[in-house]
C-alpha cells in the first residue's frame, strides 16, 4: 500500500477529503496506523526468508568427501624413547600412512609426553601414535580428539609396570634366574606369563622409602601413574618418601638405574631390552623384581574435528600398514606393537579412575 498516496486522499488539498466529517478522517488514520503495523509485521519475514536463502545456498558450496580433507596432516608421536631415533623411524612410517590416504604426512616427536597432547589441542597435529593409556584418556578429554586403534603385544593387548633395580641383595627373596635371553628376574617374575598374573613383589615396595628411584615421565601410565598407586598403596608417598628422578622415556630410565643414578625404577616391560645395544650386559646388572596389575594397552587417536570419513580412512590405513611386512617391522621398532585394533568403549576408563585418585597428590 502507498502510504504517501493515503496521505494525500485526505488533505486540505482534496476537497471532498477536506469535507469529510471528524469520524471520517478518524477512521482513515486508523486506517494508516494499521497499515504501518502490517507493514512492520511484513518485514521480519522478508529478512529470514533472505537469510535462510542464503544458508542454503553456502551448504550447497561446502566440500564434502576427499575434497574436505586437509592437503596435509601432521603426525605427532609420544617420546617414549629417544626422539632421534623415533623421528628416524617415524619417517618411513609417515611415508606409509601419506601412501594409503593420498594426503602429505609430517612426523612430529615433542620433547615431553604433554607436548603430543598440547599438539593435538592447539590443532598442530592431526593424528598421533603411541600414545600411553593415561594420554589417550587425555587426548578424549583436553584434546577432544577421537580414539581410534589400541596396540596389541605378546598376543595381548594388557602391559604391566615393571619394577627394576640393580640391588637384587635388597629387592629380591632369592637368587634372580635368567631367562632365556639371559635377563634377570627373581620373587617370581620369571614364572609369570600374562599380564594378569600381576601385582608381583608389591611386599617389597615400603622398601623404597628414602631411596631413589627412577620414573619415566610426569604422564606416563606404567612409568608413573599406577606405580605411584602402588606406592600409596604400600604406606610410601610418591612425593614426599622417595627421592624422584623423571628420566624421560623408559629407555631412558632403565639406563638411569643400569649407570647407578637411581636404585630403583620403573618401565613397560620388559624395556630392557631397548638399551642392549649400547649396554649389552643390561639383563644381567638390572634385575626385574616387581610386576603391577595389568594396564589397557597405549593406542592411537586423531582430531575430534576431522571429517568422519577422514578418521575412518585413518583407522583403515593403519591396520592396513600393520599387515604389511615393512608396516610391521616399523611398528615394532616404534613401539613394539605386533598388531592394532579399533578401540572398545569404555576400556581406559580404569585410567580415568586413576587419575581421580592420585589427582590430589601428584596434582
Amino acid at each position: 500500500m502507498n502510504l504517501l498516496f493515503e496521505y494525500k486522499l485526505y488533505s486540505p488539498e482534496n476537497p471532498k477529503g477536506y469535507l469529510m466529517r471528524k469520524s471520517a478522517l478518524i477512521a482513515a488514520s486508523l486506517g494508516i496506523a494499521l497499515t504501518l503495523s502490517a507493514c512492520a509485521a511484513e518485514e521480519p519475514a522478508a529478512e529470514v526468508d533472505e537469510s535462510t536463502s542464503t544458508d542454503s545456498s553456502e551448504t550447497e558450496n561446502e566440500p564434502t568427501g576427499r575434497d574436505a580433507w586437509p592437503e596435509e596432516l601432521v603426525f605427532t608421536l609420544t617420546p617414549s624413547q629417544e626422539a632421534g631415533g623415533l623421528i628416524e623411524t617415524a619417517e618411513p612410517l609417515a611415508a606409509l600412512l601419506e601412501a594409503e590416504l593420498g594426503v602429505s604426512i609430517t612426523p612430529l616427536v615433542p620433547s615431553d609426553y604433554a607436548g603430543v597432547i598440547a599438539a593435538l589441542a592447539s590443532g598442530q597435529a592431526q593424528i598421533a601414535g603411541g600414545l600411553g593409556p593415561n594420554q589417550m584418556v587425555q587426548a578424549e578429554d583436553q584434546a577432544e580428539a577421537t580414539l581410534i586403534l589400541q596396540a596389541e603385544r605378546f598376543g595381548s593387548y594388557t602391559y604391566v609396570t615393571q619394577w627394576i633395580t640393580n640391588d637384587p641383595d635388597t629387592y629380591c627373596d632369592a637368587t634372580p634366574v635368567a631367562n632365556e635371553e639371559g635377563y634377570l628376574f627373581c620373587n617370581g617374575v620369571e614364572n609369570a606369563s600374562d599380564a594378569s598374573d600381576g601385582p608381583i613383589g608389591a611386599d617389597k615396595l615400603p622398601l623404597l622409602a628414602g631411596q631413589t628411584v627412577s620414573f619415566v615421565d610426569q604422564g606416563s601410565t606404567s612409568g608413573y601413574l599406577v606405580p605411584s598407586l602402588q606406592l600409596l598403596e604400600a604406606g610410601v608417598d610418591p612425593v614426599d618418601d622417595i627421592n624422584v628422578v623423571f628420566a624421560g622415556g623408559h629407555d631412558a630410565s632403565v639406563q638411569a638405574v643400569y649407570d647407578g643414578d637411581a636404585v630403583v625404577g620403573t618401565s613397560y616391560n620388559d624395556a630392557r631390552g631397548d638399551i642392549v645395544e649400547t649396554s649389552p650386559d643390561v639383563g644381567e646388572r638390572v634385575v626385574v623384581w616387581g610386576w603391577s596389575g595389568p594396564i589397557p594397552n597405549d593406542g592411537f587417536a586423531v582430531a575430534g574435528d576431522l571429517p568422519e570419513d577422514l578418521k575412518q580412512a585413518i583407522t583403515d590405513a593403519f591396520v592396513a600398514i600393520a599387515a604389511t611386512e615393512e608396516g610391521a617391522a616399523l611398528m615394532d621398532e616404534l613401539y613394539n606393537i605386533d598388531n592394532v585394533k579399533p578401540v572398545e568403549d569404555g576400556v581406559y576408563e580404569v585410567i580415568r579412575q586413576l587419575d581421580v585418585q592420585l589427582g590430589d597428590i601428584l596434582g
